[in-house]
């Protein structure tokens, strides 16, 4: 694997070897770690993209403010014929991993993904429920990762969070000693520095196997 040959500036050849390289990683290393369900590089409307995907934290989805010991105490009478009907949703965090063409680099797109639709794209949703607490005053004042906003997303239109690329090169370089980097190390470095931000991280298992 050869390095970048325009760092901090990506080509679209090298996007799409870092997405498929770090999406075959994921899938060998999956079993050592818990954060990440899924990195699979996407092919729709002539564009390839990486998606990864997350459990939302427990601890910070309660959007409408429900009543949990009262739901219990209903619960309580019958516990073994509600306990079976009510529905096992599953709320993720969709990572959305794309090329700027304009750019030449990667940039974020996410959105809550929850079959009862409790979080809209909305900036609170962002800060209630996406971006941890020690990033909220980074968030706030922009900062380098070049502010958060909501858009729709270049390939399948939807309405979505994404972080401008604005600030993306500069940050890339500040962080490497060096521009020798392939495009696997320069992914997994561009996750480390614009992702952590809005709950996106490398896994351990992952960032252990590419060292």
């Amino acid at each position: 694997m050869g390095k970048m040959s325009s760092f901090p500036l990506m080509s679209v050849l090298e996007f799409e070897q870092a997405c498929g390289d770090l999406s075959r990683t994921f899938k060998q290393q999956s079993h050592l770690q818990s954060e990440w369900l899924s990195a699979d590089v996407i092919q729709r409307n002539d564009s390839q993209y990486l998606k990864i995907e997350k459990l939302l934290s427990v601890l910070e989805s309660n959007p409408a403010n429900i009543d949990t010991e009262q739901t219990e105490n209903e619960i309580e009478e019958d516990d073994e014929e509600v306990l079976a009907k009510l529905p096992n949703y599953e709320v993720t965090v969709e990572y959305d991993i794309v090329l700027s063409p304009s750019y030449q680099v990667p940039v974020l797109y996410f959105n809550i993904k929850d079959p009862t639709f409790r979080f809209p794209p909305t900036m609170d949703t962002l800060y209630q429920h996406i971006i941890p607490p020690h990033f909220k005053s980074q968030v706030d004042s922009i900062g380098v990762i070049g502010g958060i906003t909501v858009t729709d997303h270049p390939i399948t239109n939807s309405p979505a969070f994404f972080i401008h690329p604005c600030q993306t090169a500069v940050v890339l370089e500040a962080s490497l000693a060096s521009d020798y980097v392939t495009p696997l190390e320069y992914l997994t470095l561009w996750i480390g520095a614009m992702g952590k931000c809005v709950g996106l991280n490398i896994p351990v298992a992952l960032a252990q196997k590419n060292a």
